[in-house]
């Protein structure tokens, strides 16, 4: 019977990242387990929050940013979703492919996931400009009555919408 490798914290509880920034040494070895990881139950959450950090250290080159993306998913845990729509910005072109999650996710419960899906549009519509309307519509609906972090991330879209 073949083994699955995931990437794992067992240390990790779901709140204190100590264990996390620990691990981030040892993921950036295999980048791929990483990566693949994101889109495993137990793991996903913190695969992801390590494979933001590496990203955020090192840049995209070293991972596969459209298999990372395919974890994008509206039953994935919403940490997970958080921390992979926050990396679009690094790789909008390799999340084009996820645009239709991308836009579900906008309506998502949690306000922060709701704030980066947002910010991926937008991001995403910057390479593929068969969404550019759609992604301004949605910044200019974000600016009415919603939540102070999406209408304050909404601004910031704006200028972006803007210089399209």
């Amino acid at each position: 019977m073949a083994k699955y490798r995931i990437f794992n914290v067992p240390e990790f509880d779901g709140k204190d990242t100590t264990p996390l920034h620990a691990a981030i040494p040892r993921a950036s070895k295999d980048p791929q387990l990483l990566v693949e990881s994101c889109s495993y139950g137990d793991s996903e959450v913190a695969a992801s929050w390590v494979l933001k950090a590496l990203v955020e250290q090192e840049g995209v080159e070293r991972f596969d940013m459209e298999t990372a993306f395919a974890a994008l998913h509206t039953k994935a845990e919403w940490q997970t979703n958080l921390h992979l729509l926050q990396l679009v910005k690094y790789a909008p072109e390799a999340a084009t492919k996820y645009v239709a999650i991308v836009r579900d996710l906008m309506s998502a419960d949690k306000v922060l996931v709701r704030v980066w899906a947002l910010d991926a549009f937008v991001r995403i519509a910057g390479v593929a400009p068969e969404f550019r309307q759609q992604a301004a519509g949605a910044v200019e609906g974000a600016l009415g009555k919603t939540p102070a972090s999406l209408r304050a991330r909404a601004r910031v879209l704006k200028v972006i919408c803007a210089l399209w």
